[in-house]
């Protein structure tokens, strides 16, 4: 009976990760992602009930997560924060040209859920729920895009502080940066995906 339990308890948290994946592999978001504008991803963020955390003044991205070849003018991103399936806090930011409302750079993170006891010292982090999420999202990148230009993994290896880095820079569709930083030391990670084109 106990197994049975455990067995359906494994399966419903694998179901949920993928699902929760899917979201960001939309058509809207993805295979469109050339048509994309602010106003669908403000929309489509409202309907996941994402908080609208935009900052009021400038922020940027770096050239080693956006090239930006075509010398872009990006806005201020839009900026929306949830919690996923109780276990990840996803920020989520839109970098967009305001000239035309079009959508340039996706990036999102994910950190440990806000909110009571984060500050606790003994409350360690969950790194197999952080080591799955990366698995999973390289796994659907590498279903859309195939297979990574780039691969890093410092984390096997590391005895304090790693960046794990995939990338897909291939192809003239979207292109795709994920990577994980972290500390063997304190457990700490954050996921970060950054997805474009040019």
């Amino acid at each position: 009976m106990r197994k049975t339990f455990y067995i359906s308890l494994a399966v419903s948290v694998i179901l949920i990760s993928c699902v929760a994946n899917k979201e960001i592999f939309e058509a809207e978001r993805f295979a469109d992602f050339n048509s994309l504008t602010v106003q669908k991803a403000e929309n489509i963020e409202t309907n996941f009930g994402s908080k609208d955390v935009t900052p009021s003044s400038g922020v940027s991205i770096g050239e080693s997560l956006y090239p930006n070849k075509n010398k872009h003018k990006l806005a201020t991103p839009k900026t929306y924060q949830r919690i996923v399936n109780n276990k990840f806090n996803l920020e989520t930011e839109y970098f967009y040209t305001a000239t035309d409302s079009l959508v340039r750079v996706m990036m999102y993170e994910w950190t440990e859920p806000r909110g009571q006891n984060r500050f606790d010292s003994s409350r360690k982090t969950d790194t197999k729920k952080f080591r799955r999420k990366y698995a999973g999202l390289k796994k659907q990148l590498k279903s859309k895009l195939g297979e990574p230009s780039f691969i890093e993994i410092a984390s096997d290896t590391a005895k304090s502080n790693f960046r794990d880095g995939i990338k897909w820079l291939n192809g003239n569709e979207n292109k795709a940066y994920l990577f994980m930083l972290g500390s063997n030391t304190t457990n700490y990670r954050k996921i970060r995906l950054v997805i474009y084109r040019e």
